[in-house]
Protein backbone atom coordinates (compact mmCIF):
# COMPACT_ATOMS: atom_id res chain seq x y z
CA UNK A 1 0.00 0.00 0.00
CA UNK A 2 1.79 3.31 -0.57
CA UNK A 3 2.19 5.90 1.70
CA UNK A 4 -0.81 8.75 1.53
CA UNK A 5 0.01 12.37 -0.21
CA UNK A 6 1.80 14.82 2.08
CA UNK A 7 -1.48 17.17 1.47
CA UNK A 8 -3.46 14.48 2.81
CA UNK A 9 -1.87 14.23 6.33
CA UNK A 10 -1.53 17.92 6.35
CA UNK A 11 -5.52 18.14 5.78
CA UNK A 12 -5.85 16.02 8.73
CA UNK A 13 -3.68 17.74 11.07
CA UNK A 14 -5.24 20.73 10.53
CA UNK A 15 -8.94 19.22 10.42
CA UNK A 16 -6.96 17.52 14.27
CA UNK A 17 -6.20 20.83 15.61
CA UNK A 18 -9.06 22.69 14.73
CA UNK A 19 -11.90 20.04 15.92
CA UNK A 20 -9.32 20.17 18.94
CA UNK A 21 -9.43 24.46 19.54
CA UNK A 22 -13.32 24.18 19.21
CA UNK A 23 -13.69 21.74 21.28
CA UNK A 24 -11.93 23.20 24.24
CA UNK A 25 -13.64 26.80 22.74
CA UNK A 26 -17.15 24.63 23.66
CA UNK A 27 -15.82 23.43 27.18
CA UNK A 28 -14.61 27.35 28.21
CA UNK A 29 -17.68 29.06 26.97
CA UNK A 30 -20.16 26.08 29.13
CA UNK A 31 -17.37 27.31 32.10
CA UNK A 32 -18.30 30.48 31.74
CA UNK A 33 -21.91 30.54 30.99
CA UNK A 34 -21.97 28.30 34.71
CA UNK A 35 -19.83 30.83 36.32
CA UNK A 36 -22.56 34.01 35.32
CA UNK A 37 -24.83 31.56 36.17
CA UNK A 38 -23.84 30.68 39.62
CA UNK A 39 -23.21 34.78 39.71
CA UNK A 40 -26.73 35.63 39.00
CA UNK A 41 -27.89 33.01 41.50
CA UNK A 42 -25.85 34.10 44.00
CA UNK A 43 -26.76 37.89 43.30
CA UNK A 44 -30.00 36.64 43.71
CA UNK A 45 -29.97 35.34 46.89
CA UNK A 46 -28.03 37.95 48.00
CA UNK A 47 -30.94 40.35 47.24
CA UNK A 48 -33.78 37.79 48.52
CA UNK A 49 -31.68 37.69 51.97
CA UNK A 50 -31.36 41.08 52.20
CA UNK A 51 -35.09 41.52 51.76
CA UNK A 52 -36.06 39.11 54.63
CA UNK A 53 -33.78 41.12 56.90
CA UNK A 54 -34.75 44.10 55.92
CA UNK A 55 -38.84 43.06 56.69
CA UNK A 56 -37.67 41.26 60.05
CA UNK A 57 -35.72 44.54 61.03
CA UNK A 58 -38.66 46.45 60.23
CA UNK A 59 -41.23 44.28 62.52
CA UNK A 60 -39.12 44.57 65.22
CA UNK A 61 -39.06 48.44 65.09
CA UNK A 62 -42.57 48.46 64.73
CA UNK A 63 -43.21 45.74 68.04
CA UNK A 64 -40.63 48.19 69.78
CA UNK A 65 -42.59 50.94 68.92
CA UNK A 66 -46.08 49.50 69.92
CA UNK A 67 -43.97 48.60 73.75
CA UNK A 68 -42.67 51.52 73.78
CA UNK A 69 -46.05 53.46 72.99
CA UNK A 70 -47.56 50.61 75.61
CA UNK A 71 -45.09 51.39 78.13
CA UNK A 72 -45.81 55.31 77.90
CA UNK A 73 -49.85 54.30 78.29
CA UNK A 74 -49.15 52.45 81.76
CA UNK A 75 -46.89 54.65 83.14
CA UNK A 76 -49.20 57.60 82.57
CA UNK A 77 -51.97 55.43 84.02
CA UNK A 78 -49.86 54.55 87.09
CA UNK A 79 -48.76 57.77 87.53
CA UNK A 80 -52.18 59.11 87.99
CA UNK A 81 -53.41 56.42 89.91
CA UNK A 82 -50.47 56.86 92.26
CA UNK A 83 -51.03 56.29 96.21
CA UNK A 84 -47.55 58.20 97.97
CA UNK A 85 -49.16 57.06 101.26
CA UNK A 86 -49.17 53.25 100.29
CA UNK A 87 -51.96 50.95 100.31
CA UNK A 88 -54.75 51.32 97.84
CA UNK A 89 -57.19 53.89 97.49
Amino acid sequence: MPAPPIRYLAALAATTVAAAGLYHLHRLRRALDAERAAGRLTSSLHTRDMDAFTHRLTQAVHAHHAVTQADLVLTEALAAHHNPEGGTR
